[in-house]
C-alpha cells in the first residue's frame, strides 16, 4: 500500500495564504471579473469566488473553501498534500500575492444609480403578499420616499441622514434566484448595497418615528419593518435601524447620530433595543453589546434584547420569519384549521 508523503506546517501556511484570484489565474483557470468583490467560473457558472476574502463557493456541489488547498481539493480532486506541493510548486520564483484583505475605498459622494419606474405593483406584491409587511407600512414607506421600485423589479430601500438627504441605498431583489446564479447558496434573493461615503457606509436604512429617543436595531431592512408591522402601537418616539448584518461600527454610529439629534430637540435617548437574528452570530453580538455600559450625563441608558422566540428545530429565526408565523397562524385559524 502507498503512503503518501506528509507536508510540512511551514508548507502549508505557505500555501494557504496565496490569493486565491492570483493562484487561479497563475494556473489558467478561466474566471472572470463579475465586480470588484466576485469572480465567476465560465466552465462552471455557479462557481463564485469573493476576492475580498479568499473565499469560493460551488453552488450547484454544495461545496466551498477559503483558500487554494481547499480549492484544489474541491474542485480538482487533489489529497490535501497534493494540493500543498502543487501550490508550493507553482508559486515557487512567481511573483504572487499573499492574500491580504485590501483596504476599503469609498467614493467622495454618494452617487444614486438607480433606474427607478413610476409602478410600486411588484415591490408592494413582494411586501405584503410574500413577506407579510403590513400594506399602510408599505404604502407609508413609498409615499415617504424610503423605498421605491427599480426596472429589476427590486425594492430600493433609501438610506437618508437626519435632514433628508439621500445618503445610500440597499437593494432587495423580489423573486427568488435559481442556485447556480447565487453569489451564496443559502441567499436567495438578490442583495446589493451601493457604495457610499465611509461615514455613510456605516449608517444603513431608517425609519424614525417622531423623535429618536428609542432606538431598534436590526439585521435587515425586512426586518425592520416586519417589527413595525408586530409592535407598532410601541413605536412612538422610536429609530428602527438596518445594520445590514452584524455591524458594530453601524450600531456605534447611529448611537452617536440619534444623541445628537434629540440634543438638538432638547431630549435624550430613552432606550436601547436590540433586535437581531436568533441564532449564534446574533446572540454573540448581543453580548458583545451586553458588554458595555451606555450612559449619557450620568444616566445609564436601559438596553433592551427583543430576540424572536426560536421555534424548536430550528437553528435561526429573524423577525420576517416570526411575522410570517404569525400571519400563517391567524389565516389557519380562521379558517378553523387545528393547530397543534
Amino acid at each position: 500500500m502507498a503512503v503518501e508523503k506528509l507536508v510540512s506546517e511551514a508548507e502549508i501556511k505557505k500555501a494557504s495564504e496565496v490569493g486565491l484570484v492570483e493562484y487561479l489565474t497563475l494556473i489558467g483557470e478561466p474566471i472572470v471579473a463579475e465586480n470588484q468583490k466576485y469572480y465567476r467560473h465560465q466552465d462552471h457558472d455557479s462557481l463564485v469566488i469573493n476576492a475580498a476574502k479568499n473565499y469560493f463557493a460551488w453552488n450547484s456541489q454544495g461545496v466551498k473553501g477559503n483558500n487554494p488547498i481547499s480549492y484544489l481539493k474541491e474542485v480538482k480532486g487533489f489529497s490535501f498534500p497534493e494540493a500543498v506541493r502543487k501550490i508550493n510548486a507553482d508559486i515557487e520564483g512567481k511573483d504572487i500575492s499573499v492574500f491580504k484583505p485590501e483596504a476599503p475605498s469609498y467614493p467622495l459622494e454618494f452617487e444614486y444609480k438607480v433606474d427607478e419606474v413610476k409602478t410600486t405593483k411588484n415591490i408592494t406584491n413582494y411586501l405584503v403578499n410574500e413577506r407579510c409587511i403590513a400594506p399602510d407600512i408599505v404604502e407609508m414607506l413609498i409615499e415617504s420616499d424610503l423605498i421605491k421600485e427599480d426596472k429589476y423589479k427590486n425594492v430600493v430601500f433609501k438610506w437618508k441622514d437626519s435632514d433628508g438627504k439621500l445618503i445610500g441605498a440597499n437593494l432587495q431583489g423580489t423573486y427568488e434566484m435559481p442556485l447556480e446564479k447565487r453569489l451564496k447558496p443559502e441567499r436567495a434573493y438578490f442583495k446589493k448595497e451601493l457604495p457610499t461615503t465611509e461615514e455613510a457606509t456605516y449608517k444603513g436604512f431608517s425609519i424614525t418615528i417622531g423623535y429618536p429617543e428609542n432606538l431598534f436595531f436590526y439585521e435587515a431592512s425586512i426586518d425592520s419593518i416586519s417589527y413595525l408591522t408586530l409592535n407598532r402601537e410601541k413605536m412612538q418616539n422610536s429609530r428602527l435601524t438596518s445594520m445590514g448584518g452584524l455591524s458594530f461600527e453601524t450600531f456605534i454610529s447611529n448611537l452617536k447620530t440619534a444623541v445628537q439629534d434629540c440634543e438638538k430637540h432638547g431630549r435624550t435617548i430613552q432606550s436601547i433595543n436590540i433586535c437581531v437574528d436568533n441564532d449564534d452570530a446574533g446572540r454573540k453580538f448581543v453580548e458583545k453589546v451586553k458588554a458595555f455600559d451606555f450612559e449619557i450625563d450620568g444616566r445609564k441608558i436601559p438596553l433592551n434584547i427583543d430576540l424572536p422566540e426560536l421555534p424548536k428545530g430550528h437553528e435561526k429565526w429573524d423577525w420576517n420569519n416570526e411575522l410570517k408565523a404569525i400571519v400563517t397562524k391567524k389565516k389557519q385559524l380562521s379558517k378553523g384549521i387545528e393547530i397543534d
